[in-house]
């Protein structure tokens, strides 16, 4: 079992324990649902799903970097669904193990 923790002031902060196969375990913490108000695992909300952003990066060399860099800096207009995900306050450890995390879902 793998365990990710981004501790974030910004917009996506999250505890998740990710089973083989992608599959989350364990409650809800406050700092997941900063980040739930945007993303979920399957559904579009104001963001794509933790699974959309992990299908559109499979196979992609450069996604945990890209992933990475769009949590730390922030991005827009990648999904056309208008929205901007500001910066995160999160360190770039903490960033990368959290894509590891994303692109692991299936």
């Amino acid at each position: 079992m793998i365990f990710v923790t981004v501790l974030a002031g910004g917009l996506c902060g999250s505890s998740f324990a990710a089973a083989p196969g992608g599959v989350t375990t364990g409650g809800i913490s406050a700092s997941e649902q900063t980040c739930r108000a945007c993303h979920s695992i399957d559904t579009t909300k104001v963001g794509p799903s933790f699974r959309a952003i992990a299908e559109r990066y499979r196979g992609d060399s450069d996604a945990v970097a890209k992933l990475e860099k769009s949590m730390l800096e922030g991005s827009s207009g990648k999904w056309n669904t208008g929205a901007q995900m500001p910066a995160n306050a999160i360190s770039a450890a903490d960033a990368e193990r959290f894509s590891h995390w994303i692109l692991g879902l299936k």
